[in-house]
């Protein structure tokens, strides 16, 4: 690439091209966990950088992944903003990441990042799509959640008669469970991230849930105890990652779902204490409004991601 100067007519001089080998002049621009991968620019990274009159002023810097070239950092010198740099630096790396290989270009950012509404305008100028909503995490005590979702009046008498509903301890599949579990692994609503092989070991039984009807496994909730708890405040708790529930699609209707993590709450105030931390996401639209709706007020925290995405990858115009 040579010398371009920003759409908007304003510097003089503005060179934007890729980065390999080492580029630790830009390792103050873009996210301090990065700055490592500058050192030694190689694939499956790519990384655009711009100067103006020599001296590092952005940094658009992403990696080649399955699913596309997903963007991680993009970045311009304070002194240097809304004067089209980062427009600039978008469609340089949408151009770099095709030639590299990648069919679309994707990112995503969370509600609490300061600067989201600048990337989300940037963005759109080089040709990605609106934000849209694809993730809700919430964070909570456990004994808040299992007395608000207990007394939901559209729950409440589901729990008190489930109609051929159980919510079981979860065990080790039998033959006749891993038939249930291929089946609803082949819905196309499951995400293969959420099948009870991956990260089978760290299970924690104390307040993992099968969901059966009428004996058949339809679903389940599984828990694994976090690291950490992201909060100041409350990282010294014990905490419960939900990191995968999944109901078959043609239960969605039932609610039933909402019961499972209700009965592993209950089970989650028992086994580490009322005030112990829950942690959970979710990518389906209905259980991200749901979150919204009746999570977010009794939650310590509620993050939400966004996605962009530009198809096919070659840049702005």
């Amino acid at each position: 690439m040579n010398d371009v100067t920003a759409p908007n007519g304003g510097i003089a001089g503005l060179h934007v091209a890729p980065l390999s080998g080492n580029a630790v002049a830009f390792a103050t621009l873009g996210f301090p966990r990065l700055a490592p991968v500058l050192d030694h620019l190689e694939a499956p990274w790519v990384a655009v950088g711009a100067t103006v009159g020599g001296l590092p002023a952005g940094l658009a810097l992403g990696q080649i992944q399955d699913d596309g070239a997903r963007l991680l950092s993009l970045t311009v010198a304070r002194s240097l903003r809304n004067r089209g740099i980062g427009r600039t630096l978008a469609a340089g790396w949408g151009r770099a990441a095709a030639a590299a290989g990648a069919s679309g270009l994707i990112t995503a950012f969370s509600d609490k990042l300061p600067e989201r509404a600048a990337l989300a305008a940037t963005l759109s100028a080089a040709g990605w799509t609106a934000p849209r909503l694809t993730h809700v995490r919430a964070i909570g005590e456990a004994a808040p959640m299992v007395e608000a979702v207990g007394n939901w009046p559209s729950l409440a008498g589901r729990l008190r008669d489930p109609g051929g509903f159980s919510f079981d301890a979860w065990r080790t599949p039998d033959a006749d469970d891993r038939a249930a579990v291929a089946a609803l692994a082949a819905e196309p609503d499951h995400h293969p991230l959420m099948h009870p092989d991956v990260r089978a070991e760290r299970i924690e039984p104390a307040c993992s849930i099968a969901v059966r009807r009428q004996g058949v496994l339809v679903g389940w909730v599984l828990a694994e105890r976090a690291d950490s708890v992201p909060l100041d405040g409350y990282r010294d708790r014990p905490a419960i990652d939900y990191r995968s529930a999944y109901l078959a699609r043609s239960l969605w209707h039932t609610g039933m779902l909402v019961g499972a993590y209700w009965h592993a709450y209950a089970r989650q105030v028992a086994a580490f204490g009322p005030t112990s931390i829950a942690m959970f996401g979710t990518m389906f639209p209905r259980m991200m409004s749901l979150v919204r709706r009746r999570f977010a007020p009794i939650s310590l925290r509620v993050d939400e991601t966004f996605e962009m995405i530009r198809q096919p990858a070659a840049g702005s115009p």
